[in-house]
């Protein structure tokens, strides 16, 4: 996404070398007020833009099933969006007069402002659908999410993206001489501002629909605003405007344009590829779509506020070293919550190379709409990339590590092209220096993975480090004796340990790509990457890197293990039933959530169970021909299966009269770490007591998150509708058999099933609870 409002070390924005100056001639200077309107205005707009991103995300995300892909397909339409706003603004500032630049602009404000009007009164806010606009089930969800951002916030996002380079152009046509550098600063702090407060400040105190009408109407202060500023610009009598070059000017190559598209390009894939991970393997909330974002939004004010904030040889070995530890725990299996830190100082230092480079290479003041033109359309580029092609032509996430290895390639590239970096140093120091580095590296990893350290230990990794750094730092030496600086091309016995270095990155981004087990299918769509795995007791399954099921091998195929095993919260209540163990009939099941159909397994012969799983690839697994895991097909009990949002589909068979009457609702949506939070709500389990039989039936909610604590939500359920539950924490030895289920009920007699464990009346919780509803719901403070 780039930012086309940041400051290049004082010099003037886009489109305004000669321009500023020629309006200046006529300009008779900006009052303070008028200054403080100008400074308003942009703030706003920054403000508001990063709002609503998060804003319309957040209240889209329940109707596609809390998928991580909401985010990035939302974040390629912004840069697109971006992009767009950019053009618009180059075009108009450099080809219109002032009259017509005004006349036009005001239409488009008009325009956007007349929609926030008519939408606020159709939906709760203008920038919050209603529940009319909820997707019909079987379309492309990524289209769906597409079209619900445009027709909520697709013209005034538009009108926002604008205004950045549109009034720091019309500010300098009025006089405002270097006073207009201080709307860059003004620009960036509100963008930050508007990232950093929605999820700790407004989404833990405010529902949606109050949030959105607040950014209505401090869109219509915008609006006048910006009107304002239009007026006071009309007044300044200049001709057409043109760009007067430089009789200095240098032109700009093809490579460079083609490293400016590549380095944008990487930082914005690197960004959603990013935002993928971190959603995918902790939860769907804005707080991990602002986190990327703001270190992507800050490394390029710190890059293009000063070059002295990018230093090579600060920068390379961090992120080299942080490319390196990050790609351990995807090698060995481990998840990101205690990774969190050093996935940020990688993206940190990855981004400050991209954004940096960026800065080394702008051009003169001239070019610089060219410039930004390039970057615009990379970013736009790399986004593409991410939430479109990577889809089609992968089956796993990975182009996270596709793109930590074109952050290197392209800064090598950069050192290359430049002969007074560091890489053509002579002196012996820097091999010293990265040798030294390495081995150290290597010793940390002791005490931090054994099994990485066994493993290159009985490949004398260890030893080569020292063979070569010692070969480069002697030949250094007899080669050059004297400390003379870089300024000329050619080999150095500093590009031994250099290429060393990259190959053992690239070598563990590749590694850290490969599946951990005997990989059998993976399947990747909208909601993510399925895979199934063959152990050597059973066949796994894995969404991301979260566990969703196993089925052993013959002959004990047919017994549920791991969160579903006969000791769990649910193994109990299926095998201990009342209506089981009286035989008073049959038991109606149902499960929202598939898995690998485990919960079959219980099922007995007139037993009725029906699953609603939100991804066809699971559903593949157990419905095909010859299916990967077979629970569904060896049960004796009658199975059905409903493909989509197991709360909409439920809440549609109540809408066609259709009640299921359930003896026990299961809800396992939540074992992963996306946590879909809109099947935890009041307005959700309305619909579930809705579907379960008032005399037997109970509701059977698995809560085996490893980042999520949701046992207060459910506390905050049995407050709220008086139900009495029963925890069901089982701890075993080994960590797939472990589980926690959290069993509610209407009456307290319902839940007298043996070796469940006494019920707890809600009174009688001494728990926290939080009651979560589809208008304001607060993920943060429950994060373990």
């Amino acid at each position: 996404m780039a930012r086309d409002d940041v400051a290049l070390n004082q010099e003037p924005p886009p489109g305004m070398g000669s321009v500023s100056r020629t309006l200046q001639e006529t300009a008779t200077g900006v009052s303070w007020w008028q200054a403080a309107v100008f400074a308003l205005t942009v703030f706003l707009s920054a403000f508001l833009l990063f709002q609503v991103q998060l804003l319309v995300g957040k209240r889209i995300l329940p109707w596609f099933g809390g998928s991580a892909a909401v985010w990035t397909t939302s974040l390629l339409v912004y840069q697109l969006l971006l992009l767009a706003g950019y053009v618009y603004s180059h075009s108009v500032f450099s080809r219109l007069t002032s009259r017509r630049q005004v006349l036009l602009h005001l239409g488009l404000l008009a325009s956007a402002f007349f929609l926030v009007v008519l939408l606020s009164i159709r939906w709760p806010s203008a920038v919050t659908p209603g529940t009319s606009w909820k997707p019909a089930e079987g379309s492309h969800p990524s289209l769906q999410v597409a079209a619900l951002i445009l027709v909520a916030t697709g013209l005034p996002f538009f009108v926002l993206s604008t205004t950045g380079p549109l009034l720091q152009g019309w500010f300098a046509g009025l006089g405002g001489g270097s006073r207009t550098y201080r709307l860059y600063a003004v620009s960036n702090a509100g963008s930050l501002l508007g990232l950093m407060t929605f999820p700790f400040l407004l989404e833990p105190a405010f529902s949606l629909t109050s949030i959105g009408k607040a950014w209505s109407f401090l869109f219509a202060c915008f609006a006048a605003a910006c009107a304002a500023c239009a007026l006071w610009f009309r007044s300044v009598p200049a001709a057409k405007i043109e760009i007067r070059p430089s009789p200095r000017r240098e032109d700009v190559g093809p490579w460079t344009w083609l490293l400016w598209f590549l380095l944008a390009g990487c930082a914005s894939a690197l960004l959603l590829a990013a935002t993928n991970l971190l959603c995918q393997e902790v939860t769907s909330i804005p707080l991990f779509w602002v986190l990327p974002l703001s270190i992507y939004l800050l490394t390029f004010i710190l890059c293009f506020e000063s070059l002295r904030w990018y230093r090579r040889v600060v920068f390379h070995p961090i992120f080299v070293l942080g490319a390196s530890a990050t790609c351990v725990p995807l090698i060995y299996g481990g998840t990101y919550q205690g990774e969190a830190t050093l996935v940020a100082i990688t993206l940190f230092s990855a981004w400050m190379i991209c954004h940096g480079e960026l800065a080394r290479l702008k051009p003169d003041v001239e070019d610089l709409t060219a410039f930004y033109l390039a970057v615009s359309v990379g970013g736009a580029a790399g986004g593409v990339f991410v939430a479109v092609i990577a889809p089609l032509i992968f089956n796993s996430f990975i182009e996270f590590q596709l793109c930590l290895g074109a952050v290197a390639v392209l800064g090598l590239i950069c050192l290359i092209r430049d002969p007074k970096s560091w890489i053509f140093d002579r002196r012996f120091v820097t091999s010293l220096a990265i040798s030294i580095g390495m081995l150290i590296a290597l010793y940390v990893v002791r005490f931090w993975n054994t099994d990485l350290y066994r493993y290159l230990t009985a490949h004398y990794f260890y030893l080569l480090v020292l063979l070569v750094g010692l070969v480069a730092v002697v030949a250094s030496i007899v080669t050059n004796r004297s400390s003379v600086q870089p300024g000329r091309r050619g080999f150095r016995f500093v590009h031994l340990p250099v290429g060393l270095v990259i190959l053992s990155l690239f070598v563990l981004l590749w590694v850290s790509t490969r599946p951990l087990a005997r990989l059998i299918v993976s399947n990747r769509n909208f909601y993510g990457v399925v895979q199934v795995h063959q152990s050597k007791n059973a066949r796994i399954l894995l969404h991301g890197r979260t566990l969703h099921g196993a089925q052993l091998n013959p002959p004990y195929q047919n017994l549920p293990v791991t969160y579903y095993g006969p000791e769990s919260g649910i193994g109990i209540v299926l095998r201990n039933h009342p209506k089981r163990v009286s035989n008073l009939g049959p038991l109606r099941i149902g499960a929202v959530g598939l898995g690998v159909g485990a919960v079959a397994a219980y099922g007995q012969p007139g037993d009725s169970i029906r699953f609603y799983e939100l991804d066809p690839a699971v559903v593949d697994l157990s419905l095909d021909q010859k299916p990967l895991f077979s629970f569904l097909r060896d049960s004796p009990a009658s199975i059905s299966v409903a493909l989509g949002d197991g709360r909409l589909l439920l809440e549609g068979e109540i809408a066609s009269g259709e009640r299921q009457h359930f003896d026990v609702l299961i809800l396992d949506a939540f074992s992963g770490d996306a946590i879909p939070v809109h099947l935890l709500t009041e307005e959700a389990f309305q619909t579930y007591w809705q579907q379960v039989n008032p005399d037997s039936g109970l509701i059977a909610v698995h809560i085996s998150s490893q980042h999520i604590n949701l046992l207060p939500v459910l506390v905050g359920i049995a407050k709220r509708y008086q139900a009495p539950l029963v925890i069901c924490n089982n701890i075993a030895k080994d960590p797939f058999l472990s589980s926690s289920w959290v069993i509610l009920a209407r009456r307290p007699e319902i839940l007298s099933i043996a070796g469940l464990g006494p019920a707890i009346l809600p009174n009688q919780v001494t728990d926290e609870s939080r009651l979560w509803t589809d208008d304001k719901s607060d993920v943060f403070r429950l994060l373990r």
